[in-house]
């Protein structure tokens, strides 16, 4: 696939170094405070040019499942640093969760910011619900339900280990076969929590893309941001306009922790840890400014600058409240105006309903009152309807 190829402004370039020395920033002071930082977490050291380029592109009206890495794509996408560490801290005042989640397990709606749906900690599950919404907005466009003045794509993040997990290729292959409006960014580090992708894998991800019909791919350099920016402006606005899968395989190096629990010096050679860093996205992006003509006192003076904020972020983390004990069941059930079992168990003529037709019958109704009703699952098609026959008959009315 082609890429832009126009030269990115100083301004944006500048605001990804201030980032990158941000997310840098984090990192060190959350090694420097392991007693408080207790916590299994992990850092964006390594990934940040591929996440900031996202994060910077993606609009309000948009989805995305960040990893749990992708610290650098919250940053992008606005959020705050305090934001993020009071989700580290286990703070009440955790914007994601009330301080009920790991760090950087966020799921928010907030005015003007893309949404992020809840997700699970478990490698690869993101991919099934995120591939989900996808489907929700085909579904919505199709019957014409909402006019999106700009068509909303959904980003789907994931690291290159979790791509030999069943629920990704469950999620490819529906993404295909429906041909959805979704993205799947793929970091490969080549490393998984503590095996190398040699040992893990045959293929990459993007020869493993190869194999699902109808899945576009591109690779990006994923530690140059220019290329990032470029190749994600690109593949984001394909598929606003195409309304079609596509998997980005980014190659990033893996500069920090595979996460707190799990320290590199664990298994990792020297050898290894020199070769990526080379690739270290900030004095990739730093050598660029140069030779635009930023001085090195500018960049030194930002990295000053970030340094001293991030300590002071999480100075204001450290000393935010708590969660309160009676929180804990907020928001655990939506509020239903179901409170109370009504009508006849027993049928009017006496004659029993086996459970499956009951359910049948349910469906029917929802489906004849509810005309934008979806229903979906395991083998339901348009003949018999499943094992049980629990569609029979609705493909061919509704």
């Amino acid at each position: 696939m082609d890429k832009k190829t126009e030269t990115l402004s100083n301004d944006i370039l500048l605001k990804a170094y201030r980032l990158m020395m941000t997310a840098k920033a984090m990192a060190e002071t959350y090694e420097a405070n392991r007693q408080i930082c207790k916590y299994v977490h992990s850092t964006s050291r390594g990934h940040e040019a591929i996440q900031l380029a996202t994060g910077f592109l993606l609009q309000p009206g948009d989805f995305v499942s960040p990893y749990y890495r992708d610290e650098s794509m919250m940053l992008g996408m606005g959020y705050r640093p305090y934001e993020l560490m009071l989700q580290l801290l286990a703070k009440g005042d955790d914007p994601f969760t009330g301080g009920r989640a790991y760090y950087n397990h966020p799921n928010i709606r907030r005015d003007n910011f893309p949404k992020i749906i809840h997700q699970s900690s478990a490698t690869g599950m993101q991919a099934v619900p995120t591939t989900g919404v996808a489907q929700g907005i085909q579904y919505i466009e199709k019957q014409k339900l909402i006019d999106y003045s700009t068509p909303p794509v959904v980003i789907c993040s994931l690291g290159d280990g979790s791509v030999t997990e069943g629920e990704v290729s469950e999620a490819f292959q529906f993404a295909v076969l429906h041909q959805l409006p979704i993205i799947y960014l793929v970091q490969d580090n080549e490393w998984g929590i503590s095996v190398s992708s040699d040992e893990a894998r045959t293929m990459d991800a993007y020869e493993f893309a190869a194999g699902f019909k109808g899945m576009e791919r591109v690779r990006v350099n994923g530690s140059d941001f220019a290329d990032s920016y470029k190749t994600m402006q690109y593949t984001i606005d394909w598929v606003r306009k195409e309304r079609r899968p596509i998997l980005v395989h980014a190659k990033v190096p893996l500069l920090g922790h595979h996460t707190s629990g799990v320290r590199k010096e664990w298994y990792r050679t020297e050898d290894d840890l020199a070769k990526h860093a080379i690739d270290d996205p900030g004095p990739k992006l730093r050598k660029r400014l140069l030779q635009k003509g930023i001085s090195e006192d500018q960049l030194q003076a930002i990295e000053d600058e970030e340094r001293a904020f991030v300590l002071g972020e999480f100075e204001k983390a450290v000393n935010a409240p708590e969660p309160n004990p009676a929180t804990v069941s907020d928001h655990v059930f939506a509020p239903t105006p179901v409170t109370v079992e009504k009508g006849n168990r027993t049928p009017a003529n006496g004659e029993k309903v086996v459970m499956v037709d009951a359910a049948l019958h349910a469906v029917e109704e929802i489906m004849r009152d509810h005309p934008e009703a979806l229903f979906y699952g395991q083998d339901v098609g348009g003949r018999i309807g499943g094992v049980f026959r629990e569609a029979a008959t609705l493909a061919q009315k509704y």
